[in-house]
C-alpha cells in the first residue's frame, strides 16, 4: 500500500437499500417508495469512502467473496480512489450482505448476511509504515485486537469505533484494544455495553482509565467529550435542512473527527467538523453518500 493518510479495519459490505412506505410487521406487505439502490457499505469502507470526499487519502483492509459481489465491491473502490490492496478476495467464500429498510423520517432496519467479512487473516505487515492514521471498526475481535497492537508499537494514531457488536464484548474482553487507543467513539448505548452505566461519567472513566480521547456521539444532541479524565465538554451539533437517510451518520461523524485531528485541529473542532459531516450525509440517500467539503462547508461553516 503506499503512503496514505487514513487506513481503515473492517468490514466492507454490499448494500441493497430499499426505501419502503413503513416498516413491515408478521403477515404485511409494505411498498417501496423508489427504486432499490446498490452500493458498497459497510463502517470501515464508510470511512475510507469519505476521507477521500473530504480530500484525504485512504486504504481498507477487509475480507470480500470471490463472487459477482465481491467484484462489484473491488470496483466500486478503485472507481472512489480507495488503496485495496489489503483487501482479500476470499476463496469459494460469500461477499458480506446488507438488506437496509429506510422508512419516511430516514430511520432504518438492517438484515445482514455476514459471509466472509470476518474470516481469519493476518493484519497486512506494512499497514502502519503506510498511513499516518489507522481506523478500527467493530469487526473480528482478532483483527481489532492485531490492529490496536501493531498501532501501540508503530506509535501510530488509533481510533476505535466497536459498533454495537463488538461494544457487547465488554470492557474486560475489549481492553487488549482499548490501552492503545487514541480516539474512542461511542454511542450512549455503546456506552453501557462497555462500561455496564448508561451514567455520562463512564466517558470520563474511560478517558482517564486508558488515557485517550473519548467522544460520545448522540446523534442530534451534542457530542461529549473527554481526553485523559479531565475537562469534560460539550459540542453542539448541526441542523440538517431535512433528512432523507440517517444510516452511515455514525461513520461521517467519526471520519470528520479523524480528518480534523489529521488536519491539527483541536478535538473542540474535529468533533465540530464530524457533526458538519454527519449532517451533511442525512440529507442525502446511502451510506456513501456523504458530499465533499466544499459542499459540507458551504452548508455548515466548519
Amino acid at each position: 500500500m503506499p503512503s496514505i493518510d487514513l487506513a481503515c479495519v473492517g468490514h466492507l459490505v454490499y448494500d441493497i437499500r430499499d426505501y419502503v412506505e413503513s416498516f413491515p410487521s408478521a403477515d404485511r406487505t409494505v411498498l417501496l417508495r423508489r427504486a432499490p439502490q446498490i452500493s458498497a457499505g459497510g463502517s470501515a469502507a464508510n470511512v475510507a469512502l469519505n476521507a477521500i470526499r473530504l480530500g484525504h487519502s485512504s486504504g481498507l483492509v477487509a475480507n470480500v467473496g470471490d463472487d459477482p459481489h465481491g467484484r462489484f465491491l473491488l470496483s466500486e473502490l478503485a472507481r472512489e480512489g480507495i488503496n485495496s490492496a489489503h483487501v482479500k478476495l476470499v476463496k469459494k467464500a460469500r461477499t458480506a450482505l446488507s438488506i437496509i429498510l429506510i422508512d419516511p423520517q430516514g430511520e432504518v432496519m438492517v438484515v445482514e448476511d455476514l459471509g466472509c467479512v470476518d474470516d481469519a487473516r493476518r493484519m497486512p505487515a506494512h499497514l502502519l509504515d503506510d498511513s499516518k492514521w489507522v481506523h478500527v471498526s467493530g469487526c473480528c475481535y482478532e483483527w481489532m485486537r492485531d490492529a490496536a497492537k501493531m498501532a501501540g508499537k508503530s506509535g501510530k494514531p488509533l481510533s476505535f469505533d466497536p459498533g454495537r457488536a463488538a461494544s457487547r464484548m465488554g470492557q474486560k474482553k475489549l481492553e487488549p484494544i482499548l490501552k492503545h487507543v487514541d480516539l474512542l467513539i461511542i454511542n450512549r448505548k455503546e456506552l453501557a455495553a462497555i462500561t455496564g452505566s448508561f451514567s455520562l461519567e463512564g466517558v470520563k472513566d474511560l478517558s482517564r482509565q486508558y488515557d485517550c480521547s473519548v467522544v460520545l456521539k448522540q446523534g442530534k444532541g451534542p457530542a461529549i467529550s473527554c481526553t485523559g479524565g479531565h475537562d469534560q465538554f460539550e459540542v453542539p451539533s448541526f441542523s440538517a435542512p431535512h433528512v432523507v437517510d440517517t444510516l452511515g451518520a455514525g461513520d461521517a461523524f467519526d471520519t470528520g473527527i479523524i480528518c480534523g485531528k489529521l488536519e491539527g485541529r483541536s478535538l473542540y473542532e474535529s468533533i465540530k467538523m464530524g457533526h458538519a459531516c454527519a449532517a451533511a450525509k442525512v440529507m442525502h440517500a446511502g451510506a456513501q453518500s456523504m458530499p465533499k467539503r466544499s459542499v459540507i462547508r458551504k452548508l455548515f461553516k466548519f
